[in-house]
């Protein structure tokens, strides 16, 4: 047997074993017959096994080099390195599919192995759900985009790979965008199911939050990995530009974050019910929407996008019947989504949270709006108009800086009535840093309301969030626990889901004041030089030594020596432009002296190879760093948060809530055990 075919007949088996998941999964959980529930447990597990033959396959192909398979032909060639050569395995349509099925399944069968016996109420009927989305990608796998699908002839060679995919990032970013994304499915399973048997709130939440904070981890660093690997490699000096496919990634994350803070209204006060049953619901919708936009070409305005593959519209298909099966369930089990708990109209930590839950959603709708514009424009007035960057940027900095005030005063109001002059009070350390930082960023250049604004409300915030840790550790030595340091840290322990919520606040506050000061003050030149010139912009100062051409395994760079000198430090950089046999565009080879207060980015513009002149731009950005650093805290925050194990939250009101029925025989006990208490 050869490997193609046993790649095809995996696929087989995993598009099998999904159909045999999905409809004796509904049917063993309508009868609630224990054998057949088991038999679909076990068949989940074996989907995973039969798309992780089916992956490690196409790796094993791909790194080979087996040219007769169309997926290894069409993005590997015998001169790529073996680790990119890894990494075509998301370069292309087949292998992406292929790899979202692969992750969905191992999420699948995590959930039937180990989610089963701790949430029997509700997992017999997660399962067929991610099982009928594992039948939607086997079966494209099988019948649309086959990974494992022959050419004609026999190649000795293959098209290669992207050039601007050949990039360490770009083989970190892809899996975890597509671990974030597809994780979102989970929570929404969760949360229909949940509505379906009529399990009370207090069993479901705990499994949603952890499920919901695990995949918006993922979603969160793969955005700022995008926006690093556009930094490194497109050349022109920036990380995010609102292309379609940025925006198709942000959504997502937009819902799921409004989700997490939702889910909190929820646990803590049984309100917002309607918010946090919709916005889990959109975070899943959201990633088809997005995956529409990458597949289907209906946006021609993107670099990222995998346009002419032909899944993009049954995507289309599938969001759909995602959202009518959503809406069918959310409406017959709307006695559940009422709010125990009325919101008042005083000033209070509650009302904060629904202006979070607003401001996210605002934010959303524009990013959505502002996307699909030019197809809406053109089917209502019959022509293309694009949003430009202005247009995203006008409409949601200000949204965001109300998000990132309503951030910094959560922390100091309390539940059900609060008083603004008392809330003000407690945090007038926290508002006089702000002022202060903004008085700092007036005397070192920023001019406009807006970046001033954005100093004084983001360090306001830092401020808060830093306060709160001070007054966990104050606690701890009024309690006895010295010295400071040691109080601290027991404090941090002790709840690590709320001071690792905080800590995930100070990550974003960092991004925020990353990208504010990046948008401030930068300094761009564009010069021609020939060798011994030199070119001056800001304190650095770049003496051009001439151009080199390079050699390298598939590929040929022009590269410019520089040498660059900011007082008494000295560097040597080397920006280039590399040429790919079949490109008609060279790629930049950007030149990145990074720092943490600004980076010194010089590209490579054009250069007359005869008489070594060369054309330089060079860029001064301020505090890009800071976007990075943010990034990595947020990953430590999100899995300190999640490191933090409890039973289901307590209930703050003791109103009746309907039980669920049985889904399983082995329920009853804790069906029992509930309703005693």
């Amino acid at each position: 047997m050869t490997m193609p075919l046993l790649g095809r007949y995996a696929l087989v088996l995993a598009g099998l074993g999904a159909l045999y998941v999905t409809g004796f999964g509904w049917w063993a959980n309508r009868r609630r017959d224990l054998r057949a529930q088991e038999s679909v447990r076990g068949a989940a597990v074996a989907v995973a096994v039969s798309l992780t033959t089916a992956v490690l396959v196409l790796e094993y192909l791909l790194v080979t080099g087996d040219f007769a398979v169309q997926a290894v032909f069409n993005h590997t060639n015998r001169a790529l390195p073996i680790g990119y050569r890894m990494a075509a395995l998301w370069g292309g349509d087949s292998g992406s599919v292929l790899f979202w099925g692969w992750i969905l399944s191992l999420y699948t069968a995590w959930v039937a192995w180990r989610g089963w016996p701790r949430e029997g109420q509700m997992t017999p009927m997660v399962v067929p759900l991610l099982g009928g989305l594992l039948l939607f990608f086997t079966g494209l796998s099988n019948f649309v985009a086959n990974p494992f699908r022959l050419v004609p002839g026999h190649p000795t060679d293959g098209s290669g790979l992207d050039p601007l995919l050949q990039n360490v990032v770009m083989s970190i970013h892809p899996p975890a965008m597509y671990t974030g994304l597809i994780g979102l499915a989970v929570p929404a399973a969760y949360l229909l199911a949940a509505l379906w048997v009529r399990v009370p709130s207090r069993e479901w939440t705990a499994v949603v939050r952890r499920w919901t904070l695990w995949a918006w981890m993922f979603c969160s660093a793969a955005l700022v990995l995008g926006g690093m690997w556009a930094y490194m490699e497109l050349g022109w000096g920036g990380y995010w530009e609102w292309d379609p496919v940025e925006n198709a990634a942000l959504l997502p994350w937009l819902t799921a974050t409004a989700f997490l803070h939702a889910l909190q209204m929820e646990e803590r006060r049984g309100m917002f019910r309607w918010w946090t049953a919709i916005l889990g619901v959109s975070s899943f919708l959201l990633t088809l929407v997005g995956t529409y936009i990458t597949r289907s070409g209906v946006l021609k305005n993107s670099v990222h996008a995998f346009t002419g593959t032909g899944v993009g519209p049954y995507f289309l298909i599938l969001m759909g019947a995602g959202f009518a099966y959503a809406v069918g369930v959310l409406w017959l089990r709307r006695d559940l989504l009422r709010d125990r708990i009325e919101l008042g109209d005083t000033f209070s930590k509650e009302s904060l949270y629904l202006l979070l839950n607003v401001f996210f959603t605002a934010i959303a709708a524009v990013v959505l709006v502002g996307t699909f514009y030019p197809v809406l424009s053109q089917a209502l007035w019959g022509q293309t108009v694009v949003l430009s960057v202005h247009f995203f940027n006008r409409m949601t900095a200000p949204m965001f800086l109300a998000l990132v005030l309503l951030l910094g005063l959560a922390p100091a109001v309390p539940w059900y009535n609060a008083r603004l002059r008392e809330a003000v009070r407690r945090q007038r350390w926290p508002w006089a840093a702000g002022l202060a930082a903004g008085a700092l960023a007036w005397a070192d250049g920023f001019r406009t309301g807006l970046a001033v604004g954005g100093v004084v409300v983001t360090v306001f915030a830092l401020g808060s969030m830093v306060q709160e840790y001070a007054r966990a550790a104050q606690a701890r030595i009024r309690a006895g626990t010295r010295p400071w340091p040691r109080a601290l840290w027991a404090a941090a322990t002790q709840n690590r889901r709320r001071y690792g919520g905080y800590l995930a606040h100070i990550a974003f506050l960092i991004i925020v004041l990353g990208v504010i000061g990046s948008h401030t003050n930068n300094v761009t030149v564009t010069q021609t030089v020939q060798p011994g010139s030199w070119v001056s912009v800001a304190d650095y100062r770049i003496r051009f030594n001439g151009l080199d051409v390079v050699t390298h395994p598939g590929y040929q760079t022009t590269e410019a020596n520089l040498t660059v000198i900011q007082g008494s430090r000295q560097w040597t950089l080397a920006p280039g432009a590399s040429f790919f046999p079949g490109t008609a565009q060279p790629v930049a080879d950007v030149a990145i002296l990074g720092g943490l207060n600004q980076d010194l980015y010089v590209v490579l513009e054009g250069w007359d190879p005869g008489g070594q002149i060369a054309t330089l731009e060079v860029f001064v950005n301020p505090m890009v760093s800071w976007i990075w650093i943010g990034m990595y805290v947020l990953v430590a925050a999100s899995l300190w948060a999640m490191s933090h194990r409890t039973g289901p939250a307590a209930e703050v009101v003791t109103a009746a809530e309907p039980r669920a029925p049985l889904a399983w025989r082995r329920a009853q006990p804790l069906l029992e055990r509930g309703d005693q208490a």
